[in-house]
Formats: structure tokens, sequence, C-alpha cells
């Protein structure tokens, strides 16, 4: 926590005790200082876990690169929110397969690609399994929102069993209520960050995050 949050969080507290009680108060400081982070609701994650993620026809042909830039971004939102789970024990039995390693048998990957098979080849124990259906970053001329739809499981690689899937995924919208003109952020700056908070979006599946980390 950065020195000047802390110092806001005090400093609100200390103005709560006058208004709600002291005890009410050291509960918001309590909060503020040491977050207040919600399981996700996939908790079967374990052992050596790799991300793959695959493209329809029509959004390789578009964005070839995206899924690649999309796993990255999920293995990296994975990787540093793992040490978020409230049990010590569950985070030393989760290892996340670098990237790097999985991108050598993704090269050209297609909807009819095999997760298991690529999962096999990186000697994991399960996969998270994502499925790119659309992603789009143009709402009009020279505006950029990007929009996305995925499907997402959590594969066994011994059993090619689906351990976890949820029951639904919304459409990613990114920004949710407005557009970003090109003046305002360039189109490469701005699909970078849309991959980014679409990778924060999936990984919350699986790893616990902040209550009031709201997508904007």
């Amino acid at each position: 926590m950065k020195l000047s949050h802390f110092w806001s969080a005090v400093v609100l507290s200390v103005l709560l005790i006058g208004i709600a009680g002291c005890g009410h108060a050291l509960g918001v400081l309590a909060v503020a200082l040491k977050g207040d982070n919600v399981d996700p609701p996939c908790m079967e994650m374990k052992g050596k876990v790799c991300v793959v993620c695959r493209p329809r026809a029509s959004t390789s042909y578009q964005y070839g690169d995206v899924s690649c830039e999309l796993a990255k971004a999920v293995n990296t939102r994975i990787t540093m929110g793992i040490k978020d789970f409230s049990k010590k024990k569950k985070r030393e039995s989760i290892t996340m397969i670098p990237q790097d390693d999985v991108e050598k048998y993704c090269d050209g990957m297609e909807a009819e690609s095999d997760f298991v098979e690529i999962g096999k080849a990186v000697n994991a124990d399960q996969v998270i399994a994502i499925d790119l259906l659309s992603f789009n970053h143009v709402a009009g001329t020279n505006v950029w929102q990007g929009h996305a739809d995925v499907n997402v499981s959590l594969i066994d690689v011994k059993t090619g069993n689906i351990v976890y899937q949820p029951d639904s995924m919304p459409e990613y919208v990114y920004p949710r209520n407005y557009v970003v003109p090109s003046t305002e952020k360039n189109e490469w700056n701005f699909q970078r960050e849309y991959i980014l908070m679409l990778g924060k979006y999936i990984a919350k599946v699986f790893v616990p995050h902040d209550r009031m980390d709201v997508e904007l």
C-alpha cells in the first residue's frame, strides 16, 4: 500500500470515530489496510497450470496476435493473484507455466486446436482454456470501444474432463459506458489496454480480487 493511501485510511477512520463509533471506524481501517478480497468462483485450480487461448477463424484473420497477447495477460494476472489466496497451502499448490513455454505449441492456433494436447506438451496438470469467440475494438470512425465474447474452462489434462466452467461469461465491453476518441488514445495503445483489461476480467474467475474492483 502506498504511504498516501495509508494516511488517507487513518484520517478516514479518525473521522468515522466521531460519526459512527470506534468499532465501525476500526473495521473500515482494517479493510483499507488489508484489502477486501473475495474468493474466485473457481477454487479447483491446482498443480502446474497453463493458459491457452484459441481464436475462432474470424477473430484470428483480423486479430492474428490477440489470442497470444490475451493468454499472456491472463497468465500474468493469475500469477499475481495467486498470492492473494487466504490459505498459504492453497498458494503453494499452484504453479503457473511460463507463457513463453506454452507459445511454442500455439503457433497458428485454430478453433480446432486441442487444449489437452498442448497441456500435455508443456507437462501441465490443468489447462485454463479460453475460446476467443469474438473480438473487436472499433466503435466507429476513429473511436474505440472493446467488445469480446469468450468461453472459459479449467480442464484436467490427465482425464480431459472439464473441472470448472462458468455458467456464463457476459460479453465484455471496455470501456462499458463510453467510447474513446483517437485524439485521446491512439489505436495501438487502446487495443493493448483493452487486452490487459480483458485478461483481468478472465483472471477473476480463478484468483481473488478486490470487492471494490469494478470494471469501467
